[in-house]
């Protein structure tokens, strides 16, 4: 028990040392994730460590193929910062996927507690009754204001702290006007019913709008992910093609060969060789950047933030390059037969 206590102790320090920016906003997604713990020291430590030794060993194998300390150090780095900003990345989803799931239900919520009142109920046990298993991530919440509640604090402040650990809006401004309902001494279930409406009918809204962008975030996922990769594919063989042409000409020396008459404006013209490896590592490299780009950009049609967007970067990115080394091998199978594709492939 000393030993795990002095492991504890050790995880909350190295995460008390980190910047504050830095730890701040992190405990903050842990907390609208519903995740990490009570102990959000002790977890930020735990990943903080796996990272420095993930860091480490990077900086241990850059070393050891690129013999440079400098690189090594800017491994390290980037690994220990790069795996702080994709845990931020994934815990930022997670709080938001929370928060749909807490939005989804609230309206159900609010009926029940406005049923409740009807009944006779009292604010307080109109609201502890209205706690089911069901509403999932909201009955988290929900939990928490209850237990303070019976703790004896002030059952108004007990439902605004519950602000304090999701961030869907919706939600937030729900408890602000019941608290204010309370206060006042309005009729709350009024208040609650009028709620539930609002947000049904703002959540048909938000349908709409997004049945309304599948059409745009379709054609851009077509035109990024599916055409975009077909034509560097064809377009990178067809370089490879015109320089496999140049060499086999002797290059400088084949525009002087034809007719002036026939290149007219052209007759210096001459092809530059350019490497078909080259060719290829920049075409790859325009494909992660337009299908990463267009999921960022299905995000923010699909849900107003690019983060959302994310998840389907790694899946976009992994099409666009499949389709680009199936549409380069399909080519290359194609015209095999042909004395002019023999090493174009470049080793791809």
């Amino acid at each position: 028990m000393k030993q795990n206590s002095n492991n504890r102790n050790i995880r909350a320090a190295i995460a008390r040392a980190l910047p504050k920016k830095l730890t701040v906003p992190m405990k903050e997604e842990f907390i609208y994730s519903q995740m990490g713990g009570e102990n959000l020291d002790d977890t930020i430590g735990s990943i903080s460590i796996l990272l420095m030794i993930g860091a480490v060993l990077g900086a241990i194998l850059v070393f050891y193929f690129l013999h440079s300390p400098l690189y090594a150090l800017g491994a390290a780095v980037g690994i220990f910062f790069g795996g702080i900003i994709l845990l931020r990345s994934m815990l930022s989803m997670f709080a938001d996927s929370v928060a749909a799931k807490i939005e989804k239900v609230l309206p159900d919520m609010l009926l029940l507690m406005a049923a409740n009142l009807r009944a006779g109920m009292i604010p307080e046990n109109s609201f502890i009754a209205s706690m089911k298993p069901e509403f999932g991530k909201l009955n988290y919440l929900l939990n928490k204001a209850a237990i303070e509640t019976q703790a004896g604090k002030n059952f108004s402040e007990a439902l605004l702290e519950m602000n304090d650990m999701t961030n869907s809006e919706f939600f937030k401004d729900s408890v602000r006007i019941i608290s204010e309902g309370i206060r006042s001494g309005a009729e709350l279930h009024l208040i609650l019913e009028n709620l539930a409406s609002n947000l049904l009918q703002n959540e048909s809204i938000r349908n709409d709008m997004r049945a309304q962008v599948k059409s745009y975030s379709l054609f851009i996922f077509i035109a990024a992910t599916l055409a975009a990769p077909l034509l560097y594919g064809v377009s990178s063989f067809l370089i490879g093609i015109l320089d496999q042409v140049g060499a086999t000409t002797g290059g400088s020396t084949a525009a002087t060969n034809l007719p002036s008459g026939t290149l007219g404006l052209f007759s210096g013209f001459t092809l530059p060789h350019i490497s078909v490896t080259l060719v290829i590592t920049v075409a790859i490299i325009n494909v992660i950047i337009t299908t990463a780009s267009s999921a960022l950009l299905g995000g923010i049609l699909n849900t107003g933030k690019a983060k959302n967007g994310l998840k389907n970067v790694p899946v976009y990115v992994v099409i666009g390059i499949g389709i680009f080394l199936v549409v380069r091998f399909g080519v290359s199978t194609l015209f095999a037969s042909s004395s002019l594709t023999s090493g174009v492939s470049g080793g791809f």
